[in-house]
């Protein structure tokens, strides 16, 4: 039987690959920044199989400080056994995810 801690675990280290691949999805895009007033992210949710995305604006998106466990998903994919919905935005949920937030064992890939 899984431990909370290790699915709590393995729930941040899915949500961090989602992260990383928005923050890439980002630095590609900054140059056409000015060009661009939405973007469209993965969901970052803990399901490794979601293949959802959610159109944000890039100002807004850029705002959001990522660094304390804050994470963004679809409506319906927060999991409240291990985060905890912080904002409700049409199209999307900003989540926060304690393990992350408290520099928990978890790595950025």
């Amino acid at each position: 039987m899984t431990s909370s801690s290790e699915r709590e675990a393995r729930a941040a280290q899915n949500e961090l690959v989602f992260r990383t691949v928005n923050e890439q999805i980002v630095k590609m895009t900054d140059r056409f920044r000015a060009q661009l007033s939405e973007i469209d992210i993965v969901c970052e949710c803990a399901d490794t199989t979601c293949v959802g995305s959610i159109r944000i604006n890039a100002t807004t998106f850029a705002g959001i400080d990522r660094d304390t466990g804050k994470f963004l998903v679809l409506p319906g994919h927060e999991d409240e056994q291990v985060e905890q919905v912080l904002e409700k935005h049409e199209g999307y949920y900003v989540v926060l995810k304690p393990i992350v937030a408290e520099g928990g064992s978890v790595s950025k890939p």
